[in-house]
């Protein structure tokens, strides 16, 4: 053991110049650990921003699909209302036609599916239509 305490103090300029190097090695290694880790932060801060713009897009795009499709839902809705409705006058126009022509209500209500009431109904409106037109005209 004494030879190589002899050792290390006969060669301590050695041994400080070792201790220096690897002391600058070292400090080399740690700036550069830390300007890799400062990068590796910047690029996990730029990739959240665009996860949080995709993420903001997505649920901007989301929104405006439901808008679409309750568009598309109303759109349907006024269209089939719209065929009732151009169905309910036909048949109505039908049944007039027939009443003028001299059909029965049980014939119109037959022919036409429409209630008694309905049948009635226009009956009555198309008997006193003319006389309308006639007291407006005097």
């Amino acid at each position: 053991m004494s030879d190589w305490f002899n050792l290390l103090t006969t060669s301590v300029p050695w041994f400080g110049i070792a201790v220096l190097f690897t002391a600058v090695t070292l400090l080399l290694f740690i700036r550069t650990l830390r300007s890799k880790i400062a990068s590796q932060q910047k690029h996990i801060e730029r990739l959240q921003n665009e996860f949080r713009a995709m993420n903001s897009g997505h649920l901007g795009m989301g929104r405006e699909i439901k808008k679409v499709i309750k568009e598309i839902a109303n759109a349907e809705t006024t269209r089939q209302n719209q065929a009732v409705t151009a169905t309910d006058e036909k048949t109505y126009d039908q049944a007039g036609l027939l009443l003028s022509r001299g059909a029965t209500i049980e014939e119109v209500v037959e022919s036409c599916s429409i209630t008694p009431a309905e049948a009635e109904l226009i009956a009555i409106m198309r008997h006193s239509a003319p006389a309308h037109k006639a007291k407006a005209t005097h």
